[in-house]
Protein backbone atom coordinates (compact mmCIF):
# COMPACT_ATOMS: atom_id res chain seq x y z
CA UNK A 1 0.00 0.00 0.00
CA UNK A 2 2.44 2.23 1.19
CA UNK A 3 4.85 1.93 -1.77
CA UNK A 4 1.67 2.52 -4.73
CA UNK A 5 1.56 5.56 -2.84
CA UNK A 6 5.41 6.62 -3.20
CA UNK A 7 4.86 5.35 -6.70
CA UNK A 8 2.15 7.79 -7.14
CA UNK A 9 3.73 11.25 -5.57
CA UNK A 10 6.48 10.58 -7.56
CA UNK A 11 4.53 10.29 -11.15
CA UNK A 12 3.03 12.95 -9.53
CA UNK A 13 6.02 14.84 -9.20
CA UNK A 14 7.40 13.69 -12.58
CA UNK A 15 4.28 15.00 -14.39
CA UNK A 16 4.29 18.44 -12.58
CA UNK A 17 8.20 18.77 -13.25
CA UNK A 18 7.27 17.87 -17.00
CA UNK A 19 4.70 20.21 -17.18
CA UNK A 20 7.01 22.96 -15.49
CA UNK A 21 9.83 22.25 -18.23
CA UNK A 22 6.96 22.09 -21.02
CA UNK A 23 6.46 25.64 -20.06
CA UNK A 24 9.22 26.66 -19.73
CA UNK A 25 9.98 25.42 -23.21
CA UNK A 26 6.63 26.99 -24.37
CA UNK A 27 7.16 30.37 -22.28
CA UNK A 28 9.65 31.45 -25.11
CA UNK A 29 7.26 31.51 -27.53
CA UNK A 30 4.52 33.90 -25.87
CA UNK A 31 6.84 36.12 -25.28
CA UNK A 32 4.59 39.42 -26.86
CA UNK A 33 1.89 38.49 -24.31
CA UNK A 34 4.51 39.49 -21.69
CA UNK A 35 5.44 42.48 -22.82
CA UNK A 36 2.14 43.45 -23.40
CA UNK A 37 1.40 42.67 -19.84
CA UNK A 38 5.13 45.68 -18.73
CA UNK A 39 3.85 48.10 -21.61
CA UNK A 40 1.08 49.50 -19.00
CA UNK A 41 4.03 49.92 -16.27
CA UNK A 42 6.68 51.50 -18.92
CA UNK A 43 7.02 51.66 -22.20
CA UNK A 44 10.03 51.82 -23.77
CA UNK A 45 9.62 53.45 -27.39
CA UNK A 46 11.83 54.95 -29.87
CA UNK A 47 11.35 58.78 -30.57
CA UNK A 48 9.52 58.28 -33.77
CA UNK A 49 10.96 60.23 -36.80
CA UNK A 50 8.41 62.67 -38.19
CA UNK A 51 8.47 66.40 -39.86
CA UNK A 52 6.76 68.74 -37.41
CA UNK A 53 5.36 71.74 -38.38
CA UNK A 54 6.72 74.46 -36.06
CA UNK A 55 4.10 76.91 -35.97
CA UNK A 56 1.42 74.32 -34.65
CA UNK A 57 3.98 72.49 -32.33
CA UNK A 58 4.05 73.60 -28.54
CA UNK A 59 6.12 76.17 -27.18
CA UNK A 60 7.04 76.43 -23.40
CA UNK A 61 7.07 79.32 -21.74
CA UNK A 62 10.95 79.55 -21.46
CA UNK A 63 11.29 79.37 -25.18
CA UNK A 64 8.11 82.47 -25.85
CA UNK A 65 10.30 84.07 -23.52
CA UNK A 66 13.52 83.73 -25.93
CA UNK A 67 12.10 84.11 -28.84
CA UNK A 68 10.23 87.59 -27.70
CA UNK A 69 13.92 88.25 -26.94
CA UNK A 70 15.35 87.72 -30.19
CA UNK A 71 12.56 89.44 -31.91
CA UNK A 72 13.15 92.66 -29.46
CA UNK A 73 17.36 92.44 -30.04
CA UNK A 74 16.33 91.81 -34.06
CA UNK A 75 14.07 94.88 -34.04
CA UNK A 76 16.94 97.21 -32.29
CA UNK A 77 19.31 96.05 -35.07
CA UNK A 78 17.26 97.30 -37.42
CA UNK A 79 17.28 100.75 -36.25
CA UNK A 80 20.54 102.83 -37.81
CA UNK A 81 20.49 105.61 -36.23
CA UNK A 82 18.59 107.65 -33.57
CA UNK A 83 18.27 110.60 -35.66
CA UNK A 84 17.54 110.55 -39.31
CA UNK A 85 20.42 112.66 -41.83
CA UNK A 86 18.13 113.73 -44.60
CA UNK A 87 14.50 115.28 -44.28
CA UNK A 88 12.73 112.10 -45.78
CA UNK A 89 13.31 108.89 -44.02
CA UNK A 90 11.62 104.87 -43.84
CA UNK A 91 9.45 105.42 -40.15
CA UNK A 92 10.94 101.77 -39.43
CA UNK A 93 14.74 102.22 -39.59
CA UNK A 94 14.76 105.31 -36.78
CA UNK A 95 12.88 105.81 -33.60
CA UNK A 96 10.06 108.35 -33.24
CA UNK A 97 10.97 112.06 -34.03
CA UNK A 98 9.97 115.06 -31.87
CA UNK A 99 9.82 118.18 -33.40
CA UNK A 100 9.17 121.63 -32.06
CA UNK A 101 5.58 123.66 -32.46
CA UNK A 102 7.07 125.79 -35.12
CA UNK A 103 8.67 123.04 -36.82
CA UNK A 104 5.84 120.60 -36.95
CA UNK A 105 3.54 123.53 -38.43
CA UNK A 106 5.97 124.04 -41.22
CA UNK A 107 6.11 120.76 -42.09
CA UNK A 108 2.55 119.95 -42.33
CA UNK A 109 2.18 123.26 -44.19
CA UNK A 110 4.49 121.90 -46.55
CA UNK A 111 2.11 118.87 -47.46
CA UNK A 112 -0.83 121.19 -47.81
CA UNK A 113 0.56 123.07 -50.66
CA UNK A 114 -1.50 123.13 -53.80
CA UNK A 115 1.47 120.60 -55.46
CA UNK A 116 0.78 118.10 -53.10
CA UNK A 117 -2.37 117.74 -50.58
CA UNK A 118 -3.93 121.00 -51.98
CA UNK A 119 -5.36 121.58 -48.71
CA UNK A 120 -4.64 125.12 -47.32
CA UNK A 121 -8.41 125.44 -46.46
CA UNK A 122 -7.81 122.26 -43.85
CA UNK A 123 -7.39 122.03 -39.97
CA UNK A 124 -4.96 121.69 -37.92
CA UNK A 125 -5.53 119.52 -35.17
CA UNK A 126 -3.56 119.19 -31.66
CA UNK A 127 -3.93 115.17 -29.90
CA UNK A 128 -2.97 115.08 -25.96
CA UNK A 129 -2.43 112.28 -23.98
CA UNK A 130 -3.58 113.02 -20.03
CA UNK A 131 -2.81 111.26 -17.13
CA UNK A 132 -5.50 111.32 -14.96
CA UNK A 133 -3.90 109.71 -11.76
CA UNK A 134 -4.49 111.47 -8.67
CA UNK A 135 -2.90 111.09 -5.35
CA UNK A 136 -5.06 108.24 -4.49
CA UNK A 137 -4.29 105.17 -6.27
CA UNK A 138 -7.91 103.96 -6.80
CA UNK A 139 -9.14 107.17 -7.52
CA UNK A 140 -9.18 108.79 -11.17
CA UNK A 141 -10.22 112.15 -12.51
CA UNK A 142 -13.09 112.76 -14.81
CA UNK A 143 -13.62 113.77 -17.99
CA UNK A 144 -11.86 117.23 -18.28
CA UNK A 145 -14.47 119.42 -20.56
CA UNK A 146 -13.52 123.55 -20.86
CA UNK A 147 -14.46 126.20 -23.25
CA UNK A 148 -11.35 128.55 -24.74
CA UNK A 149 -11.52 131.20 -26.32
CA UNK A 150 -8.31 131.95 -28.47
CA UNK A 151 -6.68 134.67 -29.44
CA UNK A 152 -7.09 134.07 -33.63
CA UNK A 153 -9.87 132.74 -34.29
CA UNK A 154 -11.13 130.38 -37.04
CA UNK A 155 -14.21 128.97 -38.39
CA UNK A 156 -15.27 126.02 -36.88
CA UNK A 157 -18.34 123.37 -36.42
CA UNK A 158 -21.71 125.46 -36.17
CA UNK A 159 -22.73 127.82 -33.60
CA UNK A 160 -24.07 126.56 -30.54
CA UNK A 161 -27.12 126.90 -28.79
CA UNK A 162 -27.32 128.65 -25.74
CA UNK A 163 -29.82 128.97 -23.28
CA UNK A 164 -30.39 132.18 -20.72
CA UNK A 165 -31.36 132.33 -17.76
CA UNK A 166 -32.51 135.79 -15.87
CA UNK A 167 -35.14 138.23 -14.55
CA UNK A 168 -33.82 141.38 -15.48
CA UNK A 169 -36.00 142.80 -18.92
CA UNK A 170 -32.23 144.76 -20.45
CA UNK A 171 -30.17 141.69 -19.94
CA UNK A 172 -33.07 139.39 -21.58
CA UNK A 173 -33.57 142.05 -24.35
CA UNK A 174 -29.53 141.65 -24.64
CA UNK A 175 -29.31 138.39 -24.87
CA UNK A 176 -32.61 137.90 -27.53
CA UNK A 177 -30.59 140.60 -29.72
CA UNK A 178 -27.28 138.00 -29.41
CA UNK A 179 -28.92 135.17 -31.01
CA UNK A 180 -29.79 133.07 -27.62
CA UNK A 181 -31.60 130.19 -28.89
CA UNK A 182 -34.24 130.29 -25.48
CA UNK A 183 -34.53 133.33 -22.97
CA UNK A 184 -36.82 133.15 -19.93
CA UNK A 185 -36.60 133.16 -16.27
CA UNK A 186 -36.09 130.12 -13.95
CA UNK A 187 -39.76 129.35 -13.25
CA UNK A 188 -40.91 128.89 -16.79
CA UNK A 189 -37.86 127.39 -18.47
CA UNK A 190 -38.92 124.75 -15.72
CA UNK A 191 -42.34 124.64 -17.04
CA UNK A 192 -41.24 123.73 -20.36
CA UNK A 193 -39.09 121.47 -19.66
CA UNK A 194 -41.61 119.56 -17.61
CA UNK A 195 -44.00 119.88 -20.09
CA UNK A 196 -42.01 118.83 -22.57
CA UNK A 197 -41.75 122.14 -24.60
CA UNK A 198 -38.14 122.06 -24.25
CA UNK A 199 -35.55 119.16 -23.76
CA UNK A 200 -32.44 119.95 -21.77
CA UNK A 201 -30.40 118.25 -24.30
CA UNK A 202 -31.24 120.92 -27.04
CA UNK A 203 -28.52 123.75 -25.64
CA UNK A 204 -25.03 123.64 -25.53
CA UNK A 205 -24.33 126.15 -22.95
CA UNK A 206 -26.81 127.27 -20.21
CA UNK A 207 -25.67 131.25 -19.13
CA UNK A 208 -27.95 132.63 -16.39
CA UNK A 209 -27.65 136.26 -14.10
CA UNK A 210 -26.84 136.26 -10.47
CA UNK A 211 -29.94 137.81 -9.88
CA UNK A 212 -31.88 134.18 -10.20
CA UNK A 213 -28.81 132.25 -9.12
CA UNK A 214 -31.26 130.58 -5.94
CA UNK A 215 -34.13 130.70 -8.42
CA UNK A 216 -32.67 128.14 -10.79
CA UNK A 217 -31.79 125.19 -8.17
CA UNK A 218 -34.88 122.97 -9.19
CA UNK A 219 -33.04 122.98 -12.69
CA UNK A 220 -29.92 120.75 -11.50
CA UNK A 221 -31.51 117.37 -11.88
CA UNK A 222 -32.76 118.29 -15.76
CA UNK A 223 -29.55 120.81 -16.86
CA UNK A 224 -26.93 118.30 -14.94
CA UNK A 225 -23.47 119.20 -16.96
CA UNK A 226 -24.33 122.60 -18.19
CA UNK A 227 -26.04 123.61 -14.69
CA UNK A 228 -24.91 127.32 -14.36
CA UNK A 229 -21.89 127.38 -12.03
CA UNK A 230 -19.52 130.54 -11.35
CA UNK A 231 -16.45 128.34 -11.44
CA UNK A 232 -17.38 127.18 -14.86
CA UNK A 233 -18.31 130.90 -16.04
CA UNK A 234 -21.78 130.41 -16.54
CA UNK A 235 -23.10 132.33 -13.94
CA UNK A 236 -22.23 136.08 -13.57
CA UNK A 237 -23.29 139.23 -13.39
CA UNK A 238 -21.75 140.09 -17.37
CA UNK A 239 -24.02 138.86 -19.97
CA UNK A 240 -21.82 140.23 -22.45
CA UNK A 241 -18.57 138.81 -21.59
CA UNK A 242 -20.57 135.11 -20.52
CA UNK A 243 -22.02 135.25 -24.43
CA UNK A 244 -18.56 136.19 -26.05
CA UNK A 245 -16.61 133.06 -24.53
CA UNK A 246 -19.31 130.38 -25.04
CA UNK A 247 -20.31 131.69 -28.50
CA UNK A 248 -16.98 132.42 -29.79
CA UNK A 249 -15.01 130.15 -27.60
CA UNK A 250 -13.89 126.51 -28.75
CA UNK A 251 -15.75 123.83 -26.43
CA UNK A 252 -13.19 120.69 -26.05
CA UNK A 253 -14.06 117.13 -24.16
CA UNK A 254 -11.54 114.35 -23.56
CA UNK A 255 -12.44 111.13 -23.82
CA UNK A 256 -10.96 108.05 -21.70
CA UNK A 257 -9.01 105.41 -23.41
CA UNK A 258 -8.22 103.84 -20.11
CA UNK A 259 -9.28 105.02 -16.12
CA UNK A 260 -5.84 106.36 -15.96
CA UNK A 261 -5.48 107.58 -19.57
CA UNK A 262 -7.43 110.21 -21.22
CA UNK A 263 -7.61 111.43 -24.95
CA UNK A 264 -7.96 115.17 -25.55
CA UNK A 265 -7.88 116.57 -29.41
CA UNK A 266 -8.71 119.93 -30.16
CA UNK A 267 -8.72 122.26 -33.16
CA UNK A 268 -5.55 124.63 -33.38
CA UNK A 269 -6.33 126.29 -36.73
CA UNK A 270 -6.40 126.77 -40.23
CA UNK A 271 -3.63 125.38 -42.23
CA UNK A 272 -3.06 128.85 -44.14
CA UNK A 273 -3.47 131.06 -40.61
CA UNK A 274 0.20 132.29 -40.01
CA UNK A 275 2.66 130.10 -37.72
CA UNK A 276 2.87 133.05 -35.33
CA UNK A 277 -0.77 133.00 -34.42
CA UNK A 278 -1.14 129.27 -34.27
CA UNK A 279 1.59 129.00 -31.97
CA UNK A 280 -0.36 131.77 -29.70
CA UNK A 281 -3.68 129.05 -29.98
CA UNK A 282 -1.23 126.72 -29.24
CA UNK A 283 -0.23 128.34 -25.80
CA UNK A 284 -3.43 129.08 -24.95
CA UNK A 285 -4.86 125.59 -25.61
CA UNK A 286 -1.76 124.21 -22.89
CA UNK A 287 -2.64 126.75 -20.37
CA UNK A 288 -6.34 126.06 -20.37
CA UNK A 289 -5.92 121.92 -19.62
CA UNK A 290 -2.96 121.86 -17.73
CA UNK A 291 -5.04 124.35 -14.75
CA UNK A 292 -7.33 121.09 -14.62
CA UNK A 293 -4.01 119.69 -12.48
CA UNK A 294 -1.61 120.85 -10.29
CA UNK A 295 2.05 119.79 -11.26
CA UNK A 296 2.42 118.87 -7.77
CA UNK A 297 0.56 115.24 -9.02
CA UNK A 298 3.15 115.25 -11.76
CA UNK A 299 3.09 115.98 -15.52
CA UNK A 300 -1.23 116.02 -16.31
CA UNK A 301 0.03 116.29 -20.29
CA UNK A 302 2.06 113.29 -21.45
CA UNK A 303 2.48 113.43 -24.84
CA UNK A 304 1.49 115.70 -27.78
CA UNK A 305 1.04 115.20 -31.78
CA UNK A 306 0.07 117.78 -34.21
CA UNK A 307 -2.32 116.20 -37.38
CA UNK A 308 -4.03 118.04 -40.49
CA UNK A 309 -6.22 115.67 -41.97
CA UNK A 310 -6.40 114.09 -45.11
CA UNK A 311 -2.66 113.88 -44.36
CA UNK A 312 -1.79 110.58 -42.36
CA UNK A 313 1.55 112.58 -41.01
CA UNK A 314 1.14 112.31 -37.07
CA UNK A 315 4.09 114.65 -36.16
CA UNK A 316 5.65 114.14 -32.23
CA UNK A 317 6.10 117.14 -30.38
CA UNK A 318 8.36 117.66 -27.53
CA UNK A 319 6.13 117.80 -24.93
CA UNK A 320 8.49 118.34 -21.89
CA UNK A 321 9.15 121.93 -23.40
CA UNK A 322 5.45 123.08 -23.49
CA UNK A 323 3.37 121.05 -20.93
CA UNK A 324 4.04 122.61 -16.92
CA UNK A 325 5.53 119.02 -14.53
CA UNK A 326 8.53 118.12 -16.31
CA UNK A 327 10.76 121.02 -14.56
CA UNK A 328 11.82 121.80 -11.11
CA UNK A 329 8.26 124.47 -11.01
CA UNK A 330 7.98 125.59 -7.48
CA UNK A 331 4.29 124.30 -5.99
CA UNK A 332 3.09 125.88 -2.91
CA UNK A 333 2.22 123.46 0.00
CA UNK A 334 -1.83 125.39 0.19
CA UNK A 335 -1.81 124.68 -3.39
CA UNK A 336 -1.01 120.92 -3.77
CA UNK A 337 -3.78 120.18 -1.04
CA UNK A 338 -6.41 122.41 -3.16
CA UNK A 339 -5.11 120.65 -6.27
CA UNK A 340 -5.53 117.03 -4.71
CA UNK A 341 -8.67 117.68 -3.44
CA UNK A 342 -10.09 119.19 -6.12
CA UNK A 343 -8.70 115.98 -8.49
Amino acid sequence: MAASLSKSLTLSTKVLLSTLGVRQQIAPTLSPVFQVRHRNKKQRVKDAKVDVDKKNSYISKKDRKRATVNVSEQEKSTILAAKPLDNVWVHKFYPVQHFSIQEALLRHKAFAQPAMLDNMRGLFYLSMRLDLTTKKKTKFMGTVRTTVRLPHEFPFGSPPAILVLSKEPEKMNLATSLGAKQVGTPEEVLKMITTGVLKATDFKHVLCTTDCGTEILPLRNYLRDTFPQKAKGTLGSDLQAMWDKFFYGYTVESQKVTESLGQLQVPLGLIEQPVEHLVENFQVYIEEVSKHKSIALGPFITSMSLVAPPSPEEIALRVEDYAPGYKNEEVDSDEEEMSVEAA
